[in-house]
């Protein structure tokens, strides 16, 4: 016992993680996301439908998150950051880097891969996006959103002209919204039907082919505000 236990000791010495390998060298399991956990000082929660936050010492990032065909979705990049100052969280302009991607990505998917769930991780396009490049499923969305504005008592060409597509952003388009106290509930009903689609604005257009207001929600940061007068996140 006591060469054993000395055997043991010098594993740990070796590895950093005393405890950890003492336990898994006397046969108890070893809990490995709590140990990486534990190493490094992050946490990872979805406290709500569409988001997922990850904090690390005194910085919280929120990324979306969403399910698809039996698996977890989390958009590779966070749509905002918060960072902790004494006594509260405040929130910040995002920096988020190539080299902040390849640590905590990796650390999102073994959170939720030892949770058994399906895990997938949606990364932007490279840049620039070309005309060719196409996200085909943002039609079912398009869809989904005049359903969603019918429901709420908005109905095509009488409050609003079109629904478009915006593939370099992920997003939709509500175009030639004539009232302008229509902005807001249609901005609403889009974000609670999308809750992973975290960006939106919305712009006023005067002498287009579609004048009026402009609402759009992404889930991907916008490039650009088009024209117009724009405000939003």
């Amino acid at each position: 016992m006591v060469g054993q236990k000395t055997e043991a000791e010098a594993r740990n010495a070796s590895s950093g993680w005393t405890n950890e390998i003492h336990e898994l060298a006397y046969g108890q399991p070893m809990d490995i996301i709590g140990v990486l956990k534990k190493k490094f000082n992050y946490s990872v929660e979805i406290p709500g439908a569409g988001r997922l936050v990850y904090r690390e010492g005194n910085q919280e990032y929120t990324f979306p998150v969403y399910e698809e065909n039996g698996a977890v979705v989390v958009v590779g990049v966070p749509s905002s950051m918060r960072v902790h100052y004494f006594f509260g969280w405040y929130r910040c302009g995002l920096n988020f880097t190539d080299e902040d991607g390849r640590r905590i990505l990796p650390r999102l998917e073994t959170h939720l891969r030892a949770e058994a769930l399906n895990v997938r991780v949606f990364e932007r396009g490279a840049e620039p996006l070309t005309s060719f490049d196409f996200y085909p499923e943002l039609f079912e969305y398009q869809g989904r959103a005049s359903e969603l504005l019918e429901a709420g008592g908005y109905t095509w060409f009488r409050d609003y002209g079109s629904i478009g597509l915006v593939h370099e952003d992920y997003g939709l388009e509500i175009g030639g919204i004539k009232r302008d106290q229509d902005v807001k509930p249609v901005l609403d009903i889009l974000r609670a039907g999308l809750p992973h689609w975290h960006h939106h604005h919305y712009c006023y257009h005067e002498g287009d082919m579609e004048p009026g207001w402009t609402v759009s929600v992404s889930m991907f940061p916008p490039k650009a505000c088009r024209s117009g007068q724009c405000e939003g996140e």
